[in-house]
């Protein structure tokens, strides 16, 4: 029998986007809850820790955006089964994390411009140089783990168009060709596209 999801987050992409993304890509069916921000106190005292993303599995409600998206990757086929491709994409998954928290940082929470300037600037000279440099050397062929998108694939697309390229000025995927060409291939998939076209045109 196949569960029944719903995901709810705000009308933004940030911290809910991968899980949806992850699941448009596996074509696993869900309830994708975009509320407004006038509307999150009413349903904060409803969340397990009082903050979103959620996803109802079944009526059961989970937390943690990551620990989300990799339900969603696992259910979706996009997960390795094997324990030593597990951990390299978990591996690959952490060093994305890291300049997407920066990013996250500096949109969503840095209020002083001129911190805002200097944490960008750390970010495009300092970060993604060396995070997304080590990536670009760990591809295996047409994606990170060889021949077959996995959940860190999407990861990727979700860092590149969803986030640095969206919202911060400076950033270019220009240094990066083989990254760039693993975002292009997802960008490809005919579920992706349609959901760019509805969501993010």
């Amino acid at each position: 029998m196949t569960s029944q999801l719903k995901l709810t987050y705000f009308q933004l992409p940030a911290r809910a986007e991968l899980s949806r993304l992850l699941l448009t890509y596996s074509k696993v069916p869900f309830e994708d809850l975009r509320i407004p921000f006038a509307a999150w106190g009413a349903l904060k005292s409803k969340t397990p820790m009082g903050k979103l993303p959620v996803l109802e599995v079944d009526g059961v409600m989970y937390y943690q955006s990551m620990a989300i998206a990799r339900y969603a990757a696992k259910i979706g086929g996009l997960y390795p089964e094997d324990p030593l491709e597990c951990l390299r994409v978990e591996m690959i998954s952490e060093t994305l994390c890291e300049p997407y928290e920066e990013y996250i940082d500096i949109y969503y929470y840095e209020k002083d411009e001129y911190k805002k300037a200097q944490k960008t600037k750390k970010l495009l000279d300092e970060t993604l140089p060396q995070k997304l440099g080590i990536l670009a050397s760990m591809i295996k062929g047409d994606y990170f783990m060889g021949n077959k998108a996995t959940f860190v694939d999407i990861q990727l697309f979700d860092l590149f168009e969803s986030s640095l390229g969206k919202f911060i000025p400076g950033f270019s995927t220009d240094p990066y060709p083989e990254l760039e060409a693993i975002v292009k291939r997802v960008k490809a998939n005919p579920e992706i596209a349609a959901y760019l076209a509805k969501h993010l045109p």
